[in-house]
């Protein structure tokens, strides 16, 4: 398997998430029903829906439903999908590296952009104030960034 460069995962992530419906917060990527969506342990490339179903006095069970297919993502979760570390089973140390940095490029960019400044990109991502065209913006001027490195 080859790995993409930063540019092409940067591009992938961005296309994931300027699609209708394509941005999540509070989770890696969500199903069109809303559902939180993972991938297969035990298939490489397939997904299932996480469901939480309340049973009563307090209590939760959570199981997974399989057939699911990704449609919005955070920006880790658009790096990743973007990188395709979730088609081939677990990221190699090599992959992991990258999409840290790509991860800590973004957060850089989007505490450049906004005050008081975010711990991580979660933080970043899953605060209130933040939208879809905060994150599109964000990988726009990280997608700008790679490019005018390279030249």
């Amino acid at each position: 398997m080859n790995m993409k460069t930063d540019q092409e995962i940067i591009e992938g992530a961005l296309a994931l998430i300027e699609l209708e419906n394509g941005w999540t917060q509070g989770t890696y990527c969500r199903d069109a029903d809303g559902y939180e969506v993972l991938p297969a342990v035990d298939a490489p490339g397939e997904w299932v829906r996480l469901r939480t179903e309340h049973v009563g006095a307090g209590g939760y069970r959570a199981h997974t439903e399989a057939g699911a297919k990704p449609c919005s993502f955070c920006p880790q979760g658009a790096l990743r999908a973007a990188a395709g570390c979730w088609l081939f089973g677990q990221p190699n140390a090599a992959q992991e590296q990258q999409i840290d940095l790509l991860e800590h490029l973004l957060l850089d960019l989007a505490n450049r952009a906004a005050m008081p400044g975010w711990p991580s990109l979660p933080a970043f991502n899953d605060d209130a104030r933040t939208t879809q065209a905060d994150v599109v913006l964000v990988l726009k001027r990280a997608a700008a960034h790679l490019e005018s490195q390279e030249r």
